[in-house]
């Protein structure tokens, strides 16, 4: 064995022990532990709160006779959530909203019509008066058939939801269904 072996074989070893030593005394692992813990907190609650889904969509499509149909679009929102409403001031959050321009062989008529009118609420998050549903809520648009051989109704209905702490992104919920035949 050589010197230059020996230095290797004894002083790398008390290099080591040197460094752990250092970290050690320093709390450098105890401080990397709770750093890594704060990290790992704020990944699983960020992964929660974009897994939330407060306010899901229950869509369908009936014809109502050979020529007339209705679509349904039902909101099912959590409790101590709201949507918001279809008419918002500026300044305000995104406003519920339905888009059907993307249909095919239907032709609109009348508007969306919700199933009760939403309540007028003192916003403080947004310092301003807005509407919302704060339960669920079933949305409907009749339509009229102008080509049954491929009548498609293609669309989304664009919302945000909020609670009393915080706000969820707005979200879409796309709609594509082939129009069913009339049954009586």
């Amino acid at each position: 064995m050589n010197f230059k072996n020996i230095c290797k074989f004894f002083f790398l070893p008390l290099a080591c022990a040197n460094f752990v030593k250092f970290f050690c005394e320093n709390n450098y692992f105890e401080n990397m532990k709770k750093i890594s813990l704060v990290f790992a907190l704020i990944f699983f609650a960020s992964i929660a709160m974009y897994a939330q889904k407060p306010i899901k969509w229950r869509t369908s499509v009936k014809m109502i006779n050979t020529t007339e149909g209705v679509i349904t679009m039902k909101a099912i929102i959590q409790q101590g959530w709201h949507l918001y409403g279809t008419s918002i001031p500026s300044g305000g959050p995104k406003a519920t909203s339905f888009n059907f321009s993307s249909s095919v062989g239907i032709k609109l008529v009348g508007e969306v019509t919700p199933s009760y009118m939403p309540k007028n609420v003192f916003d403080k998050s947004f310092n301003i008066n807005l509407n919302w549903w704060d339960k669920t809520v079933t949305f409907t648009q009749k339509f009229k058939l102008t080509n049954k051989a491929n009548a498609k109704v293609v669309g989304a209905i664009t919302y945000m939801g909020c609670n009393d702490q915080t706000c969820l992104p707005p979200s879409t919920q796309s709609i594509n269904i082939a129009v069913p035949k009339y049954n009586k």
